[in-house]
């Protein structure tokens, strides 16, 4: 299996939408609207994996704006690019497709000049925080709630 990862079109709307529907959920998830937003705010950081014609996964990414001075130098870093969404259909894990994703996404943000990389993952999400422990992502804290 070698899919192909390329930018996202909008004939993929309908795919992403679909896989973003019934994976990506984290606290929202994303709409038809936010998907057209990705394409027109950041359409090089919008990724699809694709196989046999038929979309399998995406990945959307955004560089962090107005990061404090502070932050930057305490990080190390120049630019900060952030992974807003990762989705991949569930009988196509475990099998690299993510990874592949983020690679790319990854040689994006060098190509301008983002250096570091953050994101958020549920708790619950295992796979995924074990995707990101062998990626080099370091847990820098945690997100709790509480329901009063």
């Amino acid at each position: 299996m070698n899919p192909a990862i390329r930018r996202y079109e909008e004939k993929d709307r309908v795919a992403v939408l679909q896989l973003s529907q019934k994976y990506a959920s984290w606290d929202s998830t994303p709409t038809e609207a936010d998907i057209q937003g990705f394409h027109s705010s950041e359409p090089d950081f919008f990724l699809v994996a694709e196989l046999n014609r038929r979309i399998i996964g995406f990945v959307y990414g955004s560089e962090s704006k107005n990061v404090p001075d502070e932050v930057l130098r305490r990080w190390k870093a120049t630019r900060v690019g952030s992974v807003e969404v990762l989705a991949v259909e569930e009988q196509y894990r475990r099998r690299g497709i993510a990874t592949l994703l983020l690679d790319r996404l990854f040689v994006v943000f060098k190509g301008r000049g983002i250096d570091t990389v953050t994101l958020t993952t549920p708790a619950d999400e295992i796979g995924a925080k074990e995707l990101y422990d062998k990626l080099g992502f370091e847990t820098r804290g945690y997100f709790l709630k509480k329901k009063l």
